[in-house]
């Protein structure tokens, strides 16, 4: 601490004033300008300043000094530590802020005794800060150990096992422990089972800790198929089978059919004997054959999807034909013919059905697409006012990259365009005037998709002239 004797007299010599401390003997030296101090308790300092003129000056400073701590716990143990509380104090009067850490499984992690809300065992930190110190930190910690001694016991998954195995059940504890099945007589850490049932086990600890479990065995002579002992269909359709077991309780399960099929079902599109073999969740398996005939269904050819040029060619008939003979035929618009007429681009399908009832549908997608690239430059234009023909327009059809120029009769380039639909007002290149009315030359590159995909074509070029007309 110092006395800031230039705060008063900023051009005076501080060698010509005086200063007198108190308490003297809690100070380096009771009559220096600076002094340090170390007090034990908190204490009152007062400094007295005499200026050269006799001017006489005093001020004080309490400075506060906390106690020396400790921080009191205890640790906590239980068969549950669901509800419990940690308890912690000091040995000093002073009010305190608390923090418990982890905060995980307590109630509130800033009070000085939280309750445990989780069966848990944990190491917590817990720390005491004088309060009102703001960024001070006159603290103190010490550490609890949560100890649950409830026995973690966990039979497992309900159990699925073939006739004749046997399955072990462990609950994985101690051997001190006691153990109580339901099965009358039952006194061991493991329980041998060999027949289906449920099956139960209260374990306690030394300390006198119970928890209790239970678990489901269930032994098959495999799963239950209920598939018949032949079938028929049709070919077009393909026959499908079904080898979901009639008992689901004893899943998951697998399947492997002899067409390669991993599913419940399989479809199969030719005579033959079909096996499946269905294996449940213990490893348990059953098989089964079924014979499968599979009748003919029509067969013939149908067009693919497909793009016609409808535009191009109004006058033309396009017709979807189906070999006649058979018993029936069913279009999506109704009709039974063996032949069908397109009136546009859309989706079509028919159903064919022969004499022994089996059918096979046939469907196909028709675009509108022309191919071919249509440019059309005006070769004149009249901008004069009247609303008529005002302006040149690049018309076209499936040109998707444009690049037009059109020049001066002196080679000058006046106007370009990228796209179809662009037109010119007959400006200069600065729209600052009009251009004289007189004959242009323009040059064109253009690209367009070769089919309905998207697939691009060379670059394809043109050129001719229009004349300005006022």
């Amino acid at each position: 601490m110092y006395c800031n004797v230039l705060a008063f007299d900023p051009g005076t010599n501080v060698a010509d004033w005086e200063f007198s401390w108190s308490p003297s003997s809690e100070v380096s030296d009771p009559t220096a300008q600076s002094v340090t101090v170390a007090p034990a308790n908190t204490t009152v300092y007062s400094a007295v300043m005499t200026a050269p003129d006799g001017t006489v000056y005093n001020d004080e400073i309490t400075i506060t000094v906390y106690p020396e701590f400790s921080v009191l716990t205890s640790d906590v143990s239980g068969c549950s530590t669901i509800g419990l509380n940690l308890t912690a104090d000091v040995d000093v009067s002073n009010a305190m802020d608390w923090l418990w850490e982890p905060a995980f499984g307590l109630s509130n992690a800033s009070i000085q005794n939280p309750q445990l809300f989780e069966e848990l065992t944990q190491l917590y930190t817990v720390t005491a800060t004088i309060s009102g110190l703001g960024g001070a930190s006159c603290s103190n910690s010490a550490e609890v150990q949560v100890t649950s001694i409830f026995p973690e016991l966990e039979l497992g998954p309900n159990v699925v096992a073939c006739s004749e195995e046997t399955v072990i059940i462990d609950p994985g504890l101690p051997l001190n422990y006691t153990y109580e099945w339901t099965t009358a007589g039952e006194v061991l850490p493991v329980l041998e089972v060999t027949n289906s049932g449920t099956f139960g086990v209260t374990v306690t600890s030394p300390e006198g800790c119970e928890n209790s479990d239970a678990v489901t065995v269930t032994f098959t002579d495999g799963p239950i198929l209920n598939l018949p002992d032949s079938a028929t269909g049709c070919a077009d359709a393909g026959l499908t089978l079904d080898a979901t077991p009639s008992d689901l309780m004893t899943g998951p399960f697998g399947y492997l059919w002899s067409n390669g099929s991993n599913s419940p079902d399989a479809t199969f599109f030719e005579s033959t004997m079909a096996l499946v073999q269905v294996t449940d969740a213990g490893g348990c398996t059953s098989s089964e054959s079924i014979w499968l005939e599979v009748l003919p269904s029509p067969s013939f050819v149908f067009p693919e999807d497909t793009a016609l040029c409808f535009e191009d060619y109004p006058e033309a008939t396009y017709q979807l034909d189906v070999p006649a003979g058979y018993a029936s035929y069913q279009w999506l618009n109704g009709s039974s013919l063996n032949t069908f007429e397109l009136e546009g681009p859309g989706f079509y399908s028919v159903v064919v059905t022969n004499d022994i009832g089996c059918s096979s549908e046939r469907y196909v997608s028709v675009v509108d697409f022309c191919s071919e690239p249509f440019l059309f430059v005006p070769s004149a234009f009249t901008p004069d006012g009247d609303g008529l023909n005002e302006v040149l327009r690049i018309e076209g059809r499936n040109v998707i990259q444009l690049d037009f120029k059109l020049y001066s009769r002196w080679g000058n380039l006046v106007w370009e365009a990228d796209s179809i639909g662009d037109y010119w007002h007959g400006q200069g290149p600065e729209r600052t005037h009009y251009v004289q009315d007189e004959l242009y030359i323009w040059q064109a590159k253009y690209r367009h998709f070769t089919d309905p995909e998207g697939q691009l074509s060379p670059w394809l070029q043109s050129k001719g002239s229009v004349r300005i007309i006022r």
